[in-house]
């Protein structure tokens, strides 16, 4: 009798559930220039590597900046569009925008060996209706960080480094 087989199963289902998936996709922006910042904000719990793409679709789709598919990418965005990553947060920085830029903008997301499809979001980027950039955050507040605060003030605690 497999008595793994359930447990298999429940570990199957909690990865499924608990993968890779967008939790936030915003648009503002900064500088002088000036400069679209398109925030593509995930939950990953695992370590494997993350692919992204971004496009703009106006009166076609375009590709703007992709690892999915890597030979292809607008050449109209070559030399203005560059990306950030951190665990969490996939940023793209759009140099010089201007009116032409305007559109439906989708950030797709993969994480190889995940048990999730691949997650598309989508914002819709109108010149006269982005707001000012605050400053660049990198913390996700969309994911469990009080619950694990809470969960280290004992160890900060017993360490001498809090005191209550």
């Amino acid at each position: 009798m497999n008595y793994l087989l359930p447990f298999s199963l429940t570990l199957l289902a909690f990865q499924t559930a608990c993968g890779q998936k967008i939790t936030l996709f915003t648009a503002c922006i900064s500088g002088a220039g000036p400069k679209l910042r398109l925030d593509c904000r995930y939950q990953n719990i695992t370590n494997n590597q993350l692919r992204y793409e971004f496009r703009v679709n106006r009166e076609r789709e375009l590709i703007i900046d992709t690892t999915m598919n890597l030979n292809f990418f607008s050449e109209k965005y070559h030399n203005r569009a560059s990306t950030f990553l951190s665990r969490g947060l996939v940023q793209l920085h759009l140099e010089r925008f201007n009116a032409s830029d305007v559109g439906l903008y989708i950030c797709a997301l993969n994480i190889p060996n995940d048990l999730t499809i691949n997650q598309t979001a989508r914002v819709s980027v109108q010149k006269d209706k982005l707001e000012r950039c605050g400053g660049v955050s990198t913390f996700n507040l969309s994911s469990s960080w009080p619950l694990v605060l809470l969960l280290t003030l004992p160890l900060l605690q017993a360490g001498g480094f809090l005191y209550l």
